[in-house]
């Protein structure tokens, strides 16, 4: 999604992992096939959740965009169901991708909700004691829609006015556009 999500969808990616996909089933046994077919997927849903959350300055997302990564995603988990119940039930990968839909919702709540979530949440861990500025919440890599973190990093992200006032003001990270 560098630059913006319109232009960068996933599609090139998902045909590119399909043909690898069926590479490696042609080339493994059987046996080895549902492991495999796991493994690539945890793999894919912790990328997309690397890309949405620590991917560098050249990202920023907007509220709105939450839906088109919604559909890139459920694309994504789309060629995970396509492989077949035999390598990989289809409520495995739903299960798996919980935490990136979680992470999705997220990117579709308005930025003052966020906000109110985060300071919650801070003040629900005690690491805040309902004092202002809010400390830097722990960078865990184990992201999820109730996590600190994770919350601050959509906040970073977000290309919106109220979220680089915020940013700015409680945490001292200057706005990237």
């Amino acid at each position: 999604y560098v630059g913006d999500v319109a232009n960068a969808r996933l599609n090139n990616a998902l045909t590119i992992l399909k043909h690898n996909i069926k590479l490696m089933t042609a080339i493994l046994t059987e046996r080895a096939q549902p492991l495999l077919i796991k493994e690539i997927m945890k793999a894919c849903y912790e990328a997309f959740l690397l890309v949405l959350l620590a991917g560098g300055t050249s990202r920023m997302f907007n509220e709105s965009d939450h839906v088109s990564i919604q559909e890139d995603f459920n694309s994504l988990k789309q060629e995970f169901y396509s492989c077949g119940e035999e390598l990989i039930a289809e409520s495995v990968v739903d299960k798996e991708g919980e935490v990136v839909e979680g992470v999705i919702g997220l990117m579709g709540t308005n930025t003052e909700e966020l906000l109110e979530i985060l300071n919650s949440l801070s003040s629900e861990n005690g690491v805040n004691g309902g004092k202002l500025p809010l400390p830097m919440p722990p960078t865990t890599r184990k992201w999820n829609r109730t996590d600190p973190n994770t919350i601050l990093r959509v906040l970073c992200y977000r290309n919106d006015r109220v979220a680089n006032h915020f940013l700015k003001r409680t945490y001292q990270i200057a706005k990237r556009r």
